[in-house]
């Protein structure tokens, strides 16, 4: 019986422990990372572009056509002498026919089938390299793509880093909560024996006793504050509301941050918007450079053979032609045509540009972003000092406060304040401390550091 109960009790205890579950950073960045759909979207276009790619690759083989036509024409109806003079090429009337000769005159019922099959292998020679550059612009593209999919991975994961900051910051304010409510119980007990030996007023006990009061709605407060951070965590890394996730302790990697122009430059290098900028330019001249290929003679050779036939299946004739083979070389040079190829290259040499000016307006706007986050960090970290000094001298004067209450030095307020001060000091360490965290997650995301995953 006792070993039924064990078993019974492991199994609750084991169950339990399922549905709630701890759950790293990185398993968090690697679960968004398989999960997000807005990631599978550029995925999809990263896919897409290398099809643009291949289709580029085309303009480098040959072409096989295959074509088969069939026909049946027939004809019914009469015709006089006349009309078989026209049709044998006799001029004149039926007048010049001499008598008793044949009655051209009747009727006709004639049904006939034709069919042809050909099959045309043909090579472009030049066309001015326009599919060289055309497939280099697709290339180029390609890796545009790419480096915008590597920019959004790098949004999911920072925003996979604030979610669990965000969760980590409500449970420690919820730790919190509960500390202060576990020292309010305290007070209250000793200050209900302290007034049951008359030492203080019933008065007392009841600021006591609202403070506590208070001091439990905040603890609900906390407790709502932390499921919904949990809630925002599973949305970010795309796991359903019902699992059971807690979170673990983090202390991102810093970032030396003394030498701005070192990080400048990385920024300026290493960053996927820039990068998807730098290869759109490359890619946007490469197709100037194909529409030019408009301006060159285009010369191709191709080879034909040509079947004919008597029926639709293709039977072989009785008389006339059976099959035509041609080799033929063509060389075609467009002079004009209404100055649509001059247009063309215009419109993409203004893309061009126009995606230029971009590129510089986002480089200023990141280096903007990065004297910012390293400014926030500079002062999450100081205010990170300050705020654990707050804390030290909180404890220390609530120890104090609390020994002279004990003694009958301090009074019931004078412990109220000390937690006060105390459970402040607490939150506004736990504020400063993920403050910093997210300062380096965002430093991190500015010069796209740490995106292994």
């Amino acid at each position: 019986m006792k070993k039924i109960a064990t078993v019974v009790l492991l199994l609750l205890i084991f169950g339990t422990a399922r549905l709630c579950f701890s759950i790293s950073l990185e398993d968090c960045i690697r679960k968004a990372i398989k999960n997000r759909d807005i990631i599978k979207k550029f995925q999809y276009q990263v896919k897409a572009a290398r099809e643009k790619e291949r289709a580029a690759m085309g303009g480098f083989l040959p072409t096989l056509d295959l074509e088969y036509s069939g026909s049946r024409i027939r004809t019914r109806g009469s015709y006089g002498d006349t009309d078989f003079q026209n049709f044998s090429g006799v001029t004149g009337s039926s007048s010049h026919i001499p008598t008793g000769s044949i009655n051209f005159s009747g009727d006709l019922n004639d049904t006939r089938s034709y069919s042809t099959f050909s099959a045309t292998l043909a090579y472009n020679l030049f066309r001015g390299f326009g599919d060289y550059r055309a497939l280099k612009a697709a290339r180029y593209s390609t890796s545009a793509q790419n480096y915008l999919l590597s920019a959004q991975i790098a949004d999911v994961i920072l925003g996979v880093k604030k979610a669990y900051i965000d969760a980590l910051r409500a449970r420690s304010h919820l730790k919190v909560s509960k500390a202060a409510v576990d020292l309010l119980k305290k007070q209250e007990a000793d200050t209900e024996v302290k007034r049951e030996v008359g030492m203080i007023t019933r008065r007392e006990l009841l600021k006591v006793k609202v403070e506590l009061d208070s001091a439990r709605q905040d603890l609900l407060t906390a407790q709502t504050n932390y499921s919904k951070a949990l809630d925002r965590l599973k949305r970010v890394i795309g796991i359903p509301y019902s699992s059971k996730i807690d979170v673990e302790d983090i202390a991102l990697r810093e970032i030396n941050t003394s030498s701005f122009e070192r990080l400048k430059k990385r920024l300026l290098e290493q960053r996927s918007e820039i990068k998807y900028y730098r290869m759109l330019i490359s890619s946007l001249e490469e197709q100037k450079k194909a529409s030019e290929a408009n301006y060159y003679p285009n010369i191709g050779v191709s080879l034909s053979y040509t079947k004919f036939g008597d029926d639709f299946d293709m039977k072989t004739k009785d008389e006339g032609m059976d099959y035509e083979a041609l080799l033929m070389m063509t060389a075609r040079w467009n002079l004009f045509n209404g100055l649509k190829d001059y247009a063309g290259v215009k419109e993409t040499l203004y893309r061009k540009i126009a995606t230029e000016r971009e590129l510089r307006e986002l480089e200023n706007e990141l280096v903007l972003q990065l004297r910012n986050a390293i400014d926030d960090l500079v002062v999450a970290k100081n205010r990170l000092k300050v705020a654990e000094t707050a804390l030290a001298e909180g404890k220390e004067h609530y120890r104090t406060t609390y020994e002279a209450f004990k003694s009958g030095i301090a009074t019931t307020t004078d412990l109220l304040d000390a937690r006060y001060f105390l459970t402040r000091s607490e939150n506004q360490k736990v504020d400063s401390f993920y403050d910093v965290q997210l300062a380096i997650a965002q430093l991190q995301r500015v010069i796209e550091a740490d995106q292994n995953y």
